[in-house]
Protein backbone atom coordinates (compact mmCIF):
# COMPACT_ATOMS: atom_id res chain seq x y z
CA UNK A 1 0.00 0.00 0.00
CA UNK A 2 1.24 3.43 -1.19
CA UNK A 3 2.16 6.07 1.85
CA UNK A 4 1.62 9.48 1.06
CA UNK A 5 4.01 12.26 1.47
CA UNK A 6 1.73 14.22 3.81
CA UNK A 7 2.76 11.72 7.07
CA UNK A 8 6.45 13.42 6.07
CA UNK A 9 7.10 13.53 9.85
CA UNK A 10 5.68 10.67 10.81
CA UNK A 11 7.94 8.79 8.39
CA UNK A 12 11.16 10.45 9.84
CA UNK A 13 9.72 10.79 13.95
CA UNK A 14 11.32 8.54 16.22
CA UNK A 15 13.24 6.51 13.09
CA UNK A 16 16.82 5.30 14.16
CA UNK A 17 20.09 5.69 11.35
CA UNK A 18 19.66 2.11 10.73
CA UNK A 19 16.20 1.42 8.96
CA UNK A 20 16.94 -1.95 8.98
CA UNK A 21 19.23 -5.09 7.79
CA UNK A 22 19.55 -8.44 6.60
CA UNK A 23 22.68 -10.76 7.22
CA UNK A 24 22.59 -13.92 5.07
CA UNK A 25 23.44 -17.03 5.75
CA UNK A 26 26.13 -16.93 3.12
CA UNK A 27 29.35 -14.94 2.19
CA UNK A 28 28.58 -12.70 -0.69
CA UNK A 29 28.24 -8.77 -1.84
CA UNK A 30 26.71 -6.20 0.58
CA UNK A 31 23.95 -3.96 -0.82
CA UNK A 32 24.44 -0.67 0.98
CA UNK A 33 21.58 2.02 0.73
CA UNK A 34 20.87 5.14 2.39
CA UNK A 35 17.71 7.36 2.19
CA UNK A 36 16.67 10.39 3.59
CA UNK A 37 20.19 12.17 2.99
CA UNK A 38 17.42 14.90 2.22
CA UNK A 39 14.78 15.34 4.57
CA UNK A 40 11.94 16.27 2.80
CA UNK A 41 12.25 12.75 0.71
CA UNK A 42 10.73 10.13 2.57
CA UNK A 43 9.84 7.79 -0.22
CA UNK A 44 13.40 6.09 0.12
CA UNK A 45 12.69 5.37 3.82
CA UNK A 46 9.11 3.94 3.26
CA UNK A 47 10.29 1.69 0.64
CA UNK A 48 13.71 -0.11 2.30
CA UNK A 49 11.47 -0.36 5.59
CA UNK A 50 8.79 -2.26 3.25
CA UNK A 51 12.16 -4.62 1.87
CA UNK A 52 13.52 -5.21 5.01
CA UNK A 53 10.08 -6.52 6.08
CA UNK A 54 9.38 -8.13 3.79
CA UNK A 55 12.63 -10.32 3.59
CA UNK A 56 12.33 -10.88 7.30
CA UNK A 57 8.87 -11.78 7.19
CA UNK A 58 9.24 -14.16 4.46
CA UNK A 59 13.12 -15.23 5.55
CA UNK A 60 14.57 -14.79 1.75
CA UNK A 61 17.80 -16.49 1.80
CA UNK A 62 20.29 -14.01 1.02
CA UNK A 63 23.97 -14.24 0.00
CA UNK A 64 25.38 -11.63 1.54
CA UNK A 65 24.28 -8.51 3.39
CA UNK A 66 21.38 -5.95 2.55
CA UNK A 67 21.82 -2.40 5.23
CA UNK A 68 19.72 0.42 5.07
CA UNK A 69 20.26 3.69 6.75
CA UNK A 70 18.73 7.18 7.45
CA UNK A 71 20.52 9.72 5.83
CA UNK A 72 19.23 13.04 7.47
CA UNK A 73 17.23 11.43 10.46
CA UNK A 74 16.66 15.18 12.05
CA UNK A 75 16.06 16.78 8.88
CA UNK A 76 13.40 13.87 7.67
CA UNK A 77 11.69 14.24 11.23
CA UNK A 78 11.14 18.22 10.72
CA UNK A 79 10.15 17.20 7.17
CA UNK A 80 12.46 19.75 5.60
CA UNK A 81 15.09 19.41 3.25
CA UNK A 82 18.05 20.38 6.10
CA UNK A 83 17.93 22.13 8.84
CA UNK A 84 21.27 24.41 7.97
CA UNK A 85 22.76 23.16 5.36
CA UNK A 86 22.89 20.35 2.30
CA UNK A 87 23.98 16.90 4.06
CA UNK A 88 24.67 15.68 0.19
CA UNK A 89 27.22 18.18 0.39
CA UNK A 90 31.10 18.09 1.41
CA UNK A 91 32.07 14.55 1.69
CA UNK A 92 35.09 13.90 1.54
CA UNK A 93 38.23 12.37 3.96
CA UNK A 94 39.64 16.02 4.44
CA UNK A 95 36.06 17.40 5.06
CA UNK A 96 34.84 15.02 7.68
CA UNK A 97 38.23 15.08 9.66
CA UNK A 98 37.11 19.05 9.92
CA UNK A 99 33.73 18.47 11.39
CA UNK A 100 33.69 20.16 14.75
CA UNK A 101 31.76 19.57 17.85
CA UNK A 102 28.47 20.28 18.57
CA UNK A 103 28.80 22.31 15.39
CA UNK A 104 25.71 22.40 13.39
CA UNK A 105 23.19 19.95 13.17
CA UNK A 106 24.18 18.21 9.81
CA UNK A 107 27.64 18.06 11.14
CA UNK A 108 26.17 15.75 13.74
CA UNK A 109 24.44 14.12 10.92
CA UNK A 110 27.58 13.64 8.80
CA UNK A 111 29.77 12.59 11.44
CA UNK A 112 27.18 10.08 12.84
CA UNK A 113 26.41 8.70 8.97
CA UNK A 114 29.55 8.22 8.18
CA UNK A 115 30.62 6.25 11.07
CA UNK A 116 27.60 4.06 9.97
CA UNK A 117 28.79 3.95 6.93
CA UNK A 118 32.48 2.92 7.85
CA UNK A 119 30.87 0.07 10.00
CA UNK A 120 28.59 -1.35 7.30
CA UNK A 121 31.73 -1.46 4.91
CA UNK A 122 34.00 -2.85 7.88
CA UNK A 123 31.66 -5.68 7.86
CA UNK A 124 31.07 -6.36 4.35
CA UNK A 125 31.65 -9.98 2.89
CA UNK A 126 31.82 -9.22 -0.58
CA UNK A 127 31.43 -6.03 -3.30
CA UNK A 128 29.65 -3.06 -2.13
CA UNK A 129 26.90 -1.88 -4.22
CA UNK A 130 25.57 1.78 -3.09
CA UNK A 131 22.59 2.84 -3.51
CA UNK A 132 21.39 6.73 -2.25
CA UNK A 133 17.74 6.83 -2.74
CA UNK A 134 16.59 10.79 -3.72
CA UNK A 135 13.05 12.47 -4.42
CA UNK A 136 12.46 15.50 -6.87
CA UNK A 137 10.53 18.83 -6.01
CA UNK A 138 9.06 18.68 -9.67
CA UNK A 139 6.70 15.80 -11.27
CA UNK A 140 8.17 13.79 -13.62
CA UNK A 141 9.96 10.36 -13.83
CA UNK A 142 12.23 7.95 -11.68
CA UNK A 143 15.70 7.67 -13.14
CA UNK A 144 19.13 6.67 -12.20
CA UNK A 145 22.21 8.81 -11.70
CA UNK A 146 25.32 7.37 -12.38
CA UNK A 147 29.36 8.41 -12.91
CA UNK A 148 30.83 7.88 -16.09
CA UNK A 149 33.11 4.53 -14.07
CA UNK A 150 32.35 1.09 -15.96
CA UNK A 151 31.18 -0.65 -13.26
CA UNK A 152 28.69 1.31 -12.05
CA UNK A 153 26.84 2.17 -15.34
CA UNK A 154 26.91 -1.72 -15.76
CA UNK A 155 25.21 -1.86 -12.34
CA UNK A 156 22.59 1.08 -14.02
CA UNK A 157 21.88 -1.44 -16.84
CA UNK A 158 20.00 -3.35 -14.52
CA UNK A 159 17.05 -0.98 -13.79
CA UNK A 160 14.66 0.27 -16.69
CA UNK A 161 15.08 3.67 -16.56
CA UNK A 162 16.84 6.29 -18.33
CA UNK A 163 20.17 6.80 -17.08
CA UNK A 164 22.06 10.22 -16.17
CA UNK A 165 25.53 10.33 -16.56
CA UNK A 166 27.69 13.13 -15.74
CA UNK A 167 25.98 14.61 -13.24
CA UNK A 168 28.10 13.58 -10.15
CA UNK A 169 30.92 15.35 -11.89
CA UNK A 170 29.40 18.44 -12.17
CA UNK A 171 28.60 18.41 -8.34
CA UNK A 172 31.17 18.91 -5.48
CA UNK A 173 31.13 16.82 -2.44
CA UNK A 174 28.18 14.37 -2.80
CA UNK A 175 27.88 10.80 -1.04
CA UNK A 176 28.02 8.84 -4.15
CA UNK A 177 31.46 10.09 -5.66
CA UNK A 178 32.72 9.53 -1.64
CA UNK A 179 31.54 5.75 -1.39
CA UNK A 180 32.68 5.78 -5.17
CA UNK A 181 36.45 6.81 -3.36
CA UNK A 182 36.26 4.37 -1.10
CA UNK A 183 35.86 1.49 -3.64
CA UNK A 184 31.81 0.87 -4.13
CA UNK A 185 29.91 0.47 -6.95
CA UNK A 186 27.85 3.53 -6.39
CA UNK A 187 24.16 4.96 -7.86
CA UNK A 188 22.32 7.86 -6.96
CA UNK A 189 18.25 6.91 -7.67
CA UNK A 190 15.88 9.18 -8.00
CA UNK A 191 12.37 7.50 -7.59
CA UNK A 192 9.43 10.49 -8.90
CA UNK A 193 8.55 13.83 -7.02
CA UNK A 194 8.82 14.00 -3.59
CA UNK A 195 4.73 14.39 -2.57
CA UNK A 196 3.82 11.90 -4.95
CA UNK A 197 2.79 8.35 -3.39
CA UNK A 198 3.93 6.32 -6.61
CA UNK A 199 7.55 7.71 -5.85
CA UNK A 200 8.02 5.08 -2.48
CA UNK A 201 6.01 1.98 -4.49
CA UNK A 202 9.33 2.82 -7.61
CA UNK A 203 11.62 3.02 -5.05
CA UNK A 204 10.64 -0.31 -3.46
CA UNK A 205 10.70 -1.67 -7.49
CA UNK A 206 14.22 -0.53 -7.60
CA UNK A 207 15.60 -1.74 -4.43
CA UNK A 208 14.07 -5.42 -5.51
CA UNK A 209 15.69 -5.32 -8.72
CA UNK A 210 19.25 -4.17 -7.45
CA UNK A 211 19.02 -7.09 -4.32
CA UNK A 212 18.76 -9.32 -7.61
CA UNK A 213 21.02 -6.99 -9.95
CA UNK A 214 24.04 -7.01 -7.13
CA UNK A 215 23.60 -11.04 -6.85
CA UNK A 216 22.01 -11.02 -3.05
CA UNK A 217 18.72 -12.63 -3.70
CA UNK A 218 17.96 -15.30 -6.19
CA UNK A 219 15.40 -13.67 -8.86
CA UNK A 220 13.42 -16.93 -8.29
CA UNK A 221 13.07 -15.63 -4.80
CA UNK A 222 11.21 -12.35 -6.09
CA UNK A 223 8.05 -13.99 -7.74
CA UNK A 224 7.11 -10.03 -8.84
CA UNK A 225 10.34 -9.06 -10.57
CA UNK A 226 8.55 -8.76 -13.36
CA UNK A 227 5.81 -6.51 -11.93
CA UNK A 228 8.76 -4.36 -10.53
CA UNK A 229 9.92 -4.02 -13.71
CA UNK A 230 7.10 -3.29 -15.48
CA UNK A 231 6.16 -0.53 -13.31
CA UNK A 232 9.25 1.17 -13.79
CA UNK A 233 9.19 0.41 -17.37
CA UNK A 234 5.82 2.12 -17.86
CA UNK A 235 7.42 5.16 -15.94
CA UNK A 236 9.57 5.69 -17.90
CA UNK A 237 7.26 6.31 -21.23
CA UNK A 238 9.84 5.75 -23.84
CA UNK A 239 12.27 8.65 -22.79
CA UNK A 240 15.99 7.91 -23.35
CA UNK A 241 17.30 5.35 -21.74
CA UNK A 242 20.76 7.51 -21.41
CA UNK A 243 21.34 11.55 -21.07
CA UNK A 244 24.69 12.94 -20.54
CA UNK A 245 24.46 15.62 -18.41
CA UNK A 246 26.34 18.88 -20.09
CA UNK A 247 25.97 22.42 -17.05
CA UNK A 248 24.18 22.41 -13.62
CA UNK A 249 22.57 26.42 -12.98
CA UNK A 250 24.10 27.07 -9.98
CA UNK A 251 22.06 29.12 -7.04
CA UNK A 252 21.80 30.84 -3.96
CA UNK A 253 19.69 32.45 -1.49
CA UNK A 254 20.30 35.50 -2.62
CA UNK A 255 19.19 35.39 -6.44
CA UNK A 256 16.13 35.09 -5.63
CA UNK A 257 15.49 32.44 -8.08
CA UNK A 258 11.76 31.31 -9.45
CA UNK A 259 11.37 28.71 -11.65
CA UNK A 260 8.53 29.46 -14.40
CA UNK A 261 5.84 26.89 -13.32
CA UNK A 262 4.98 23.93 -15.20
CA UNK A 263 8.10 22.22 -15.65
CA UNK A 264 8.90 18.10 -15.57
CA UNK A 265 12.03 16.32 -15.24
CA UNK A 266 13.42 15.29 -18.40
CA UNK A 267 12.00 17.51 -20.54
CA UNK A 268 12.55 18.56 -24.01
CA UNK A 269 13.45 22.49 -24.58
CA UNK A 270 14.41 24.68 -27.06
CA UNK A 271 17.38 27.05 -27.45
CA UNK A 272 16.28 30.52 -25.86
CA UNK A 273 13.23 29.23 -23.88
CA UNK A 274 12.42 30.89 -20.43
CA UNK A 275 13.11 28.50 -17.47
CA UNK A 276 13.33 30.83 -14.30
CA UNK A 277 13.50 34.55 -13.07
CA UNK A 278 16.28 35.82 -10.43
CA UNK A 279 17.44 39.08 -9.42
CA UNK A 280 19.18 39.73 -12.30
CA UNK A 281 15.63 39.14 -14.91
CA UNK A 282 15.31 35.94 -17.20
CA UNK A 283 17.07 33.09 -17.15
CA UNK A 284 16.89 31.74 -20.57
CA UNK A 285 18.02 27.98 -22.11
CA UNK A 286 21.20 28.57 -23.08
CA UNK A 287 20.72 25.88 -26.14
CA UNK A 288 18.38 23.14 -27.16
CA UNK A 289 18.25 19.56 -24.77
CA UNK A 290 16.86 18.49 -21.90
CA UNK A 291 15.90 20.10 -18.80
CA UNK A 292 16.51 18.23 -15.68
CA UNK A 293 15.28 18.65 -11.86
CA UNK A 294 14.07 21.67 -11.76
CA UNK A 295 14.00 23.50 -8.47
CA UNK A 296 10.52 23.62 -7.23
CA UNK A 297 11.44 24.01 -3.30
CA UNK A 298 12.56 26.72 -1.42
CA UNK A 299 16.06 25.28 -0.33
CA UNK A 300 18.61 24.04 -2.85
CA UNK A 301 21.89 25.11 -4.90
CA UNK A 302 20.54 23.64 -8.15
CA UNK A 303 18.57 25.23 -9.88
CA UNK A 304 18.31 23.18 -12.65
CA UNK A 305 20.41 20.97 -14.84
CA UNK A 306 20.70 20.78 -18.84
CA UNK A 307 21.77 17.78 -21.02
CA UNK A 308 21.31 15.20 -24.23
CA UNK A 309 20.51 11.98 -25.27
CA UNK A 310 22.90 9.78 -25.98
CA UNK A 311 23.19 6.34 -27.39
CA UNK A 312 24.42 2.75 -25.91
CA UNK A 313 26.67 3.00 -29.24
CA UNK A 314 28.02 6.28 -28.90
CA UNK A 315 28.46 5.06 -24.84
CA UNK A 316 30.76 2.73 -25.92
CA UNK A 317 32.53 4.74 -28.08
CA UNK A 318 33.29 6.62 -25.65
CA UNK A 319 34.25 4.46 -23.25
CA UNK A 320 36.55 2.38 -25.80
CA UNK A 321 38.42 6.15 -26.21
CA UNK A 322 39.05 6.63 -21.86
CA UNK A 323 40.41 3.09 -22.04
CA UNK A 324 42.83 3.69 -24.93
CA UNK A 325 43.14 7.13 -24.03
CA UNK A 326 44.40 5.53 -20.41
CA UNK A 327 46.55 2.70 -21.71
CA UNK A 328 48.36 5.21 -24.04
CA UNK A 329 49.00 7.63 -20.60
CA UNK A 330 50.33 4.69 -18.85
CA UNK A 331 52.46 3.25 -21.77
CA UNK A 332 53.92 7.30 -22.65
CA UNK A 333 52.92 6.32 -25.98
CA UNK A 334 52.26 9.85 -28.67
CA UNK A 335 48.40 9.66 -28.38
CA UNK A 336 46.06 12.07 -30.46
CA UNK A 337 43.30 12.81 -27.81
CA UNK A 338 40.11 12.72 -30.03
CA UNK A 339 37.25 14.72 -30.13
CA UNK A 340 34.45 13.56 -28.38
CA UNK A 341 32.22 16.02 -30.15
CA UNK A 342 32.46 13.86 -32.71
CA UNK A 343 30.25 10.78 -30.97
CA UNK A 344 27.65 13.69 -29.56
CA UNK A 345 29.09 14.22 -26.02
CA UNK A 346 31.41 16.25 -24.53
CA UNK A 347 34.28 15.46 -22.27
Amino acid sequence: MSQTATSLTETGRGLARRIGSVHGARTGPTLLVVAGIHGNEPAGVIAAQRVVARLERERTQLRGDFVCLAGNVRALGAGVRFLERDLNRGWSVSRLAALTTPGRAEDAEQRELAAALDAARGAARGPIHCLDLHSTSAAGIPFVMVSMHAASRAFALQFPLPTLLGLLELVDGTLLEYMRAQGCIALGIESGQSDDPRSADHAEALLWIALVGAGLVAARDVPDLGCHRSLLARARRGLPQFVRIESRHAITPADGFRMEPGFTNIQPITADQLLAHDRNGEVRAPRTGILLMPLYQSQGEDGFFLGRAVTLRRLRLVTTWRRLWSVGRRHRHAVVKPRLVTFGVRE
